[in-house]
């Protein structure tokens, strides 16, 4: 696969699901909301570990991996803090967070993969 290879649509989707639907678990269960901040992370390392097994290569494991994991988190983040669920800073610093463990979790499935 290229390095430039287009990030499939449908990674995106799911993450972006699955970050909305933590967001509004935690306005029912208190449960869910105390470990929003596992969740949060622990989302895109898993998506961007499946991601990563398909092989697309060191370089765009890092910079897909990066999009992958910020761009559905700050959208999840942004629902709850329209919610007001979180403060406006973690809008940036929670999906900076995200894309960076994505990075780590796309990395490890490209190396897993044995393509990077």
């Amino acid at each position: 696969m290229s390095d430039r290879a287009p990030m499939p649509f449908g990674w995106y989707v799911l993450s972006v699901l699955l970050q909305c639907a933590h967001v509004l678990g935690a306005t029912v269960s208190q449960d869910i909301g105390n470990l929003a901040g596992i969740w949060g992370v622990t989302i895109p390392l898993v998506i961007a570990f499946f991601w990563g097994r398909s092989g697309p290569g060191t370089m765009n494991a890092v910079k897909q991996g990066f999009i992958l994991g910020f761009v559905p988190a700050f959208i999840g983040l942004l629902l709850a803090f329209s919610l007001s669920q979180v403060e406006a800073f973690l809008l940036v610093a929670g999906s900076a967070s995200s894309g960076v463990t994505a990075i780590l979790g796309a990395l490890l499935g490209n190396a897993l993969a044995g393509k990077g």
